[in-house]
């Protein structure tokens, strides 16, 4: 036995084992770094995260330099294959020397001895090969526009297909690059307890690299790899983490201070809190269908001492009142083919039936909310989908079947750029932000 692989790469692995499981990522991360300093876990992170949003484009080039196929492997051998290959292929401040052999010692370590005497050799071998030839490691020719840019850019088929029709070759080609870059922390400000550059001075004077962000300037924009619980201000609820897209769509809402609001698909609250900053003294009724998620909102809503709105754990289509709302915010449940970046699992876990699943869902859900909101009141509807199926067309259909309904258009300080009519919609490739659309309707008044 050799020498025992570096924690970092063991918890990697462990993270793939759950992802494969069908763990998703972040939850599985959040239980595998438990314990670890900033360093490992940024590390950690790194490795983990950037095997699976890799993934295909991984298994494609070892796939070539495997006799008998990757498909043929036991999974864990495919995931220390993938590990190790991620590192040689996209991390140039890891020594080869290191992957490879940090990767067979992963083996022995943690596969059984009949499997590790084989794997050892071949996950030497293979990933020796991945340095030889890793200038000339092979991609499908582009004559097949959809399977070269899937592979290339590591994403699936259909959604490479779909985007290739909507928004074009070089457009699409933006999109799968911007899905693949790791996002920077974002933080929202609590104004009722720190402004924008108390913030700012904290974190710079804490040696954290930190800038406000270039579309919206009351938003702080952090450098990768400190947990947010670990910068300065997070236990005096000076912030919480928000991407500036999501931030964006809480301007829409407008909620005044005299408000009652329901927030319908309300975990994990990030929009919420954004609401009650600005007006801590309306009314607000928060609700998810999973009361484990409630709990996080309680949690952030606790840490930054804001006002605790009724949570209640329900189906938003079947609310357990009749109540009417002056504003009803439905930021509902997606595909999240905006957010890939983040969630880098959720290309995997999609299908192409999915986009027409949640389109019919997000249908019926604004269906039975129309009577929540009362005379003279807004609805917003949001996603962090790209798909017109889940964003616009369904907004068309509600207002066909709701003519006590119109849409206006979106206020907030979101550039022209992230505007399309009446609709907010944000597009991942333009800048450093996650992909939203949201539309602001106004219920006529009696």
């Amino acid at each position: 036995m050799g020498a025992r692989p570096s924690v970092e790469r063991r918890r990697a692995l462990e993270i793939l084992r759950d992802v494969r499981g069908g763990t998703r990522a972040d939850e599985s991360l959040e239980q595998r770094v438990a314990g670890l300093d900033g360093r490992q876990r940024a590390f950690t992170m790194e490795l983990a995260y950037g095997a699976i949003r890799w993934r295909d484009r991984l298994d494609y080039h070892l796939d070539a330099l495997l006799k008998r196929g990757i498909d043929t492997l036991p999974p864990d051998v495919i995931s220390i294959l993938e590990l190790g290959a991620y590192q040689i292929v996209f991390l140039e401040r890891v020594p080869v020397w290191s992957a490879v052999d940090e990767s067979v010692e992963l083996v022995n370590h943690a596969l059984p001895d009949g499997v590790a005497r084989w794997a050892s050799g071949l996950v030497n071998a293979v990933l020796r090969n991945v340095d030889r030839q890793r200038q000339d490691l092979p991609l499908p020719d582009s004559e097949d526009p959809i399977l070269h840019l899937a592979i290339k850019h590591s994403h699936p088929k259909w959604m490479v297909a779909r985007w290739l029709a909507a928004f074009g070759a070089d457009t699409t080609e933006a999109l799968l690059e911007s899905n693949n870059r790791p996002p920077h922390l974002h933080l929202a400000i609590n104004v009722q307890v720190a402004t924008t550059g108390s913030v700012l001075e904290a974190l710079v004077d804490a040696g954290i690299e930190a800038r406000p962000h270039p579309d919206k300037p009351d938003a702080i924009v952090v450098g990768r790899g400190t947990p947010p619980t670990a910068l300065p201000g997070w236990a005096e609820g000076w912030f919480w983490v928000q991407d500036v897209g999501s931030q964006w769509v809480t301007d829409v809402v407008e909620a005044r201070p005299e408000d009652r609001v329901l927030d319908a698909c309300a975990a994990p609250g990030t929009k919420l809190c954004g609401l009650l900053t600005k007006a801590p003294t309306i009314r607000a009724l928060a609700v998810d269908i999973d009361a484990a998620r409630l709990q996080r909102i309680r949690d952030n809503v606790h840490r930054l001492a804001l006002t605790e709105p009724w949570l209640v754990a329900s189906d938003a289509r079947s609310l357990p009142t009749a109540a009417q709302f002056s504003v009803v915010l439905a930021d509902v449940p997606c595909t999240g083919t905006g957010v890939l970046r983040r969630r880098v699992d959720a290309r995997w876990r999609r299908s192409p039936g999915d986009v027409a699943t949640f389109a019919a869902f997000q249908r019926e859900l604004l269906t039975q909310l129309a009577d929540r909101v009362a005379p003279g009141g807004t609805l917003v509807y949001a996603t962090c989908s790209l798909e017109p199926e889940e964003n616009d067309r369904v907004v068309t259909a509600f207002l066909a079947d709701h003519r006590e309904f119109r849409c206006v258009p979106v206020g907030g300080d979101a550039p022209a750029r992230h505007r399309d009519g009446h609709y907010l919609t944000i597009r991942p490739w333009s800048g450093d932000l996650d992909g939203f659309f949201a539309a602001r309707l106004v219920r006529e008044a009696a």
